[in-house]
Parts: structure tokens; sequence; C-alpha cells
């Protein structure tokens, strides 16, 4: 079946999940083949203006000191090519809608604001966290500490797992107008967070521009994955925000045509849809259902409040390795002529992790936590990724360093295309990448294989070409 997705005759470059790392983000756009910055200091295409393409694959924002710097950049080269750079909506970006209701409370017994996973850790209450405040401050009340400032630092540490951003945020501001940190105060930070989600703020302005799902040509990305029970489905605008009681059906409907494209296009619709609605009704509208407007795409963010059907964050990663391709979806996905599907969100060590099946192939490209020693536990790693539609020679190029300083630099598919990355070695390991760059003459192929124990206890080993012939 021939799909009506857009088709970029050129290359289309894709990096996700900087989340606030600025210097990451500079290091992945010096790498990238396809973007790079213009004597104005502007994202640009460097390879070919006219044909090229870029998708950024979400989480823009929480824990470094450049959200709104590359939420801006990469808002203005939207802007600029409309037809050729997509953004996706990633968790990170969503839930920030939660901030205008949530911090217009001043009550302290407020209920934990984020549906609980199972296995999720002790939850820190707002209570709690302000009580610990008083006693660091030494100060008689809670009343005191219950500020806006404190509510927001328990929202985005607690809740959001973004610790230290409001420290963060503080230190963007003050390095944009050139001031000392000192100089920011506190209502400063938090009317930065607030707003970013009104009409015309940062976050706002990037979800509009965004898309949950981008097909172009052969290829498919989003920012989490596509588990079998979202395929075709599409969610309801009355799904609330909570962990579902137990024999809960999930709302929303199945969409009736087979085509990817139809239901691709009917996820956008529905993301649009639920940002005109928050916007129709950012507050809570009930005080004892706390419900708001848009409240279904924070359905997305949440693992049990989508029944485990999001394409924001379900994915093929479970402990950092991948788990099996659903026969189905690989289906669903080849019968309308994708033959990879490019995604973020779950952390896949310091290199892209490549699950390869019969038709389709998952490439998972968010990079945070590569490496822990390093202050911003990314170290060194950094990965640029390109996808090149040509026909039957269409391929894709994966480059990059790893925490250790080591480079990699790969195709999969096409004439060039490395049999081995992605595929299951016959004692459990997955081929990860290969090593070297293509630049070294003579020096023969090595192969990083990691194996892991299910609870993100993962083991590394370096293997020789000849040592992988019989993988599966």
């Amino acid at each position: 079946m021939e799909s009506d997705a857009p088709a970029v005759c050129g290359k289309i470059g894709f990096i996700t999940d900087c989340e606030g790392n600025y210097e990451y983000w500079q290091a992945s756009v010096a790498l990238s083949d396809v973007v790079g910055w213009d004597s104005d200091g502007e994202l640009a295409f460097i390879n070919d203006p006219e044909k090229d393409g870029f998708v950024f694959g979400g989480d823009v924002f929480d824990k470094g000191t450049g959200d709104l710097r590359i939420a801006q950049q990469l808002l203005a080269f939207k802007r600029r090519h409309p037809e050729r750079v997509w953004l996706l909506a990633g968790n990170r970006d969503i839930n920030k809608l939660r901030l205008t209701a949530e911090l217009a409370e001043e009550e302290i017994d407020v209920p934990q604001p984020v549906p609980v996973y199972p296995r999720a850790p002790p939850q820190v209450s707002l209570r709690s966290f302000l009580e610990k405040k008083q006693q660091e401050e030494g100060v008689r009340s809670l009343a005191e500490v219950n500020t806006r400032a404190n509510r927001l630092r328990w929202i985005l540490d607690h809740t959001m797992t973004a610790g230290g951003a409001f420290e963060s945020r503080r230190r963007e501001l003050a390095l944009l107008a050139g001031v000392d940190e000192e100089a920011v105060d506190e209502e400063a930070v938090v009317q930065s967070f607030l707003k970013s989600v009104e009409e015309e703020g940062v976050v706002w302005e990037y979800l509009r521009e965004s898309c949950l799902l981008v097909l172009v040509g052969p290829w498919l990305f989003v920012h989490g994955g596509i588990p079998k029970d979202a395929l075709r489905w599409i969610p309801s605008h009355d799904m609330r925000y909570v962990a579902p009681e137990p024999g809960a059906e999930p709302g929303g409907s199945s969409l009736a045509s087979d085509r990817l494209i139809d239901w691709v296009e009917a996820m956008n619709r529905f993301l649009h849809e639920g940002l005109q609605s928050h916007r129709a009704q950012p507050l809570f509208c009930h005080s004892e259902t706390r419900a708001r407007g848009g409240e279904a795409l924070l359905v997305l963010t949440s693992t049990p409040a989508c029944f485990r059907r999001s394409v924001v964050v379900e994915s093929l990663l479970e402990g950092g390795m991948p788990t099996t391709l659903h026969p189905e979806v690989e289906e669903f996905l080849a019968s309308d002529g994708v033959r990879a599907v490019f995604c973020g969100h779950k952390p896949c060590g310091d290199s892209p992790f490549v699950v390869r099946g019969e038709k389709v192939s998952f490439l998972h490209c968010d990079t945070t936590y590569s490496d822990p020693r390093a202050p911003d536990q990314r170290g060194r790693a950094v990965a640029a990724v390109t996808a090149v539609s040509s026909g039957e020679s269409a391929c894709v190029r994966i480059r990059g360093c790893l925490a250790d300083g080591d480079e990699y630099d790969f195709c999969l598919f096409g004439p060039d295309g490395d049999p081995f990355v992605g595929r299951r070695t016959p004692d459990h390991g997955y081929v990860k990448a290969r090593l070297g760059t293509p630049d070294r003459d003579g020096a023969a192929p090595r192969y990083r294989v990691v194996r892991g124990d299910g609870a993100r206890r993962l083991n590394y080993e370096t293997c020789q070409e000849e040592d992988l012939r019989c993988v599966v």
C-alpha cells in the first residue's frame, strides 16, 4: 500500500531528548550531517537547504540551562521551514501544561498529581517536602514555606523527575539577561515557568508546532514507541489523568482505516484538539475531581493512565534492554512501507539502540544517563542520526561518540548497511554499535555487544567481526 506521507528527497536529520542540556544540543548539531549554525548563529540546513529535512524527537525541557534557548532555536527553524522541519511532543514538554492549575493552588494536602505506576518508589508529598523546608530554614510555620517557588520546586523535583530544574532556569535567565544569578529572584523563576505555558510562551508555542507522530517516506518518528494496543487507537478527550480502577477500560475509539497515514493524522489532530481544550480551561474546574482542559494530553505522559497505549511513553526498551517487537506492529507499519521507526524517551545507553525486526527496525536514540560519573550524566557521549530516502538504496547513518571517547560511524540498510548491528547474539546479547570510523584504513571492524539483567545493570564487551557470524 502506498503512503500519502510527505516525501523529503534529501537527508533527514534526527536529534532527540536534549532535556535542557545546551552543551549536548550543540554537540549533537555539530555532529549532524544535516543541520548546523549559519553566520547569524541560527539553526540551518548545511547539506542541501532545498531538499533536506529535520525532526526533533521531543523532550526539549527539564535538566539543564538550555530549556529556553533550545526551544527558541527549534521554533525559529520550524517557522523558516514549516514543510521540512518537524517537532515531536515529548512527555517533558506536554507535562508542563500541569503548571497553570497546580501553581494556582494554596492547599498543602493536595493529592499526588501524577498517577503512580507499579513498583514506583515511595512518593514525596507536598506536606513532607514543605516540612523539610521548614526545618532547613528554621521557620515557625509551614505557611512561611508554602510559597509558589517551593511548590514549583516540589512539582519539578518530585513529580516531573526534573530535579534541580528550578535553579537551572534561574541560571539560564541570568545568562540571557547578562546578570548574576543572585539578581534573578524566585518569583522571576516562577513567572518564567508560568509564562512558558501561556499564549506565545515557549512551551505553548513548541507544543502548538508539534506532532505526536511524523511519517516521512519509509521513516516513522515518534517520541516513545508503538505499542500493539495503540495501533489505530485514538484516545478520547474525557480520559482522566489518574490511575484507573481495577478492571477499568480505556476510553477512545479504534480507527476504521488500516492506513498508517490516517492514524498518524488522527493522532496529531487529537494533540491539537487537546491543546485547544487546555487553553479554554487551564485551571481545575472542579475542586473534588480536579479536572482541567486538555487532561487527555497528560494521560499520554502516564503508563497507567493510558493503559500502556501511549506513543509518548511506551517503548521496546525495558530496564535498558529491548523487549520483542510484536509481529502485529511490524506488519501494520510494513504494510505502509515503513522501514524504520526513530524514537527516544527511554535511555538507551551511550549509543543508539537498534532493534531489528524482519521488516521494520526501531532506533532508540535517547542517550541520557550515558555516564553517571559525569556532572550532566552524559559526559562525552553524543549521537546524530541521518535517514536517507532513495528508493532501494535508502539507508540510515548513525554516528557519535561513546562515554569513553570511542567513536562509531556506520550505516543500516542499503548497499553499505552493517549486517550485525541490531541483531541478537545466541547468548542473549545485542549488537549495539560498530566501533571505529570509515577513515581508519585496514582496521578490522569491532562491535559493541550489550547484555542486561532487566534491572538496568548492563554489561558491555567488544567483539571482532568473526565472533558474530552466528548472530540471529
